[in-house]
């Protein structure tokens, strides 16, 4: 047997009442035959029977789910699946919060980009340093994980369909020659981008918890004109999408149902998870998404009853892949002269909350955070996407707040893998565009200066530190923005409500 891909580890939840820790790990093997996972310690850990999830040809996906108990003082599980070949899985102590990264858009966009970079996987390597200096427990990944675009050109059936007019291509059916090509094409797609030695080390040794974008399905997906969204092939294509995503990145096989941490089953891949006094929401911006919506009202309403159900929480990090503070890319696309769907910065204005058709959805969810914030829990938004480091702010003055200015970050780190923009993509962003903007009467967002930078959007590729301080009781985090060709990190603390 030989392992073609993995181990992956996936956080399934911290269980508070039975004190468990619940992972699991996912293999790409050449067998049929699942493998045991082992640990040293043979009593560190509960594993159930390993499973087949997916088989594309002669390789198969197979899942092992394991759980362990938290002790008073930060732990190691180590474990293999491979004889002689053994990981380290950092643990939290009992009730403290996690020490987490967040990292996203790891991959490119084109060949033309990936021949631009000369050491593809630079900041994988740093954040093993960092891991290595100071243990991760929780990998936070923000969207397009892997990048699908060139599945208009390397499946056939595919590129021939894609070549056709717009009204034939709408009304074609997705054939199951298509079907094959595609689940193919998407099981490759992982199994080739994830083997890469610098990913596999981390995804091996960090349990993640992973959102999906558009590059996961393809640029753009949800975002285009209904007559081309809803027609048979980008559905089919969409579907072994969401199959692979499900598989590979949320460990979970076609057509079993969602464990608990989901918040909305029927909706998508939204999560909650709590541990300690920090919570995590993880938004799926994806499996609903069209012109007119980003989560549907029965999905939100999910997601704020479990928000409104937290007690005792200091802070939480919602997870949105999209950057809900951003300038405007309409006014973008109008100053640099592109055409939307080609542009550097990938994404064109519909799939941006800045469009006109979204902008009502996200002024209804930062009124909801602001509501949350009144409770006492620290509200972070966390996002990707857009290629830079960067810092966003909302700003409430309402007078329901009792006079006092109340302030949501956002955090934005993008990307770990994929280049920056070009030199006047990050010259219009800095001096060309309008970064303050009202969102609803009382309610400003802006962009500001990442701390340590005298520019607003840092044009380098990074990934996110977040670290617990409880020191004197603080309960604080420490944001550290970890940026290729900087010896420091840029930094910032977030500090819990004030009583």
């Amino acid at each position: 047997m030989k392992i073609l891909m993995g181990p992956v580890l996936s956080f399934k939840g911290y269980d508070k009442a039975s004190n468990r820790w619940k992972l699991s790990a996912l293999i790409v093997t050449d067998s049929d035959q699942p493998c045991p996972i082992f640990f040293t310690n043979a009593h560190a850990a509960n594993a159930g029977q390993p499973e087949t999830i997916w088989q594309n040809g002669n390789r198969f996906a197979h899942c092992i789910a394991f759980d362990t108990a938290l002790a008073d003082v930060p732990a190691t599980l180590t474990y293999s699946i491979e004889d002689g070949v053994y990981y380290n899985i950092a643990l939290p102590a009992k009730g403290d919060a996690p020490n987490m990264s967040y990292a996203s858009c790891n991959g490119f966009s084109s060949q033309k980009v990936m021949k631009g970079v000369e050491v593809k996987n630079r900041m994988w390597q740093e954040m093993a340093k960092r891991h290595d200096n100071k243990p991760i427990h929780l990998m936070l990944l923000g969207g397009d994980q892997v990048y699908a675009d060139s599945i208009w050109e390397v499946v056939p059936s595919i590129k021939e369909w894609n070549n056709k007019p717009n009204d034939a291509a709408n009304k074609a059916s997705f054939t199951k020659i298509m079907e094959k090509q595609v689940e193919a094409f998407y099981f490759n797609l992982y199994t080739e981008r994830w083997a890469q030695p610098e990913v596999r080390a981390m995804m091996a040794s960090i349990p993640s918890i992973a959102i999906w974008d558009d590059h996961d399905i393809f640029d753009g997906w949800g975002s285009y004109p209904p007559a081309r969204q809803d027609c048979a092939v980008f559905q089919g294509i969409g579907a072994i999408a969401t199959k692979a995503f499900g598989v590979f990145q949320q460990h979970i096989a076609p057509g079993v149902q969602k464990p608990d941490a989901y918040l909305a089953p029927d909706y998508g891949f939204s999560m909650g998870h709590v541990i300690g006094d920090t919570a995590i929401l993880c938004l799926d911006m994806r499996s609903e998404r069209s012109q007119r919506q980003v989560l549907s009202n029965d999905h939100w309403k999910q997601i704020y009853d479990w928000v409104s159900g937290l007690a005792d929480i200091k802070h939480l990090f919602v997870m949105s892949s999209i950057p809900v503070v951003y300038p405007d890319f309409n006014v973008l696309e109008s100053l640099l002269g592109v055409v939307p769907g080609q542009q550097e910065l990938e994404d064109d204005l519909q799939d941006h909350w800045s469009s006109r058709s979204h902008k009502g959805e996200r002024t209804r969810m930062v009124h909801r955070l602001f509501d949350f914030q009144k409770t006492g829990m620290r509200i972070t938004i966390l996002s990707g996407d857009v290629h830079v480091a960067a810092l966003g702010i909302l700003q409430n003055d309402r007078m329901e707040y009792g006079g006092k200015t109340r302030v949501i970050n956002q955090l934005i780190s993008s990307a770990i893998v994929h280049p920056a923009p070009s030199k006047m993509v990050l010259f219009a962003l800095r001096h060309l565009l309008d970064n303050d903007k009202e969102i609803d009467p009382g309610i400003q967002s802006r962009m500001a200066n990442l701390p340590g930078a005298d520019v607003k959007f840092v044009g380098a590729r990074n990934f996110l530190c977040l670290e617990p301080d409880d020191r004197n009781g603080q309960k604080r985090y420490w944001a550290h923005w970890i940026a290729e060709g900087q010896e420091e990190p840029f930094t910032k603390v977030i500090h819990p409500v004030p009583a």
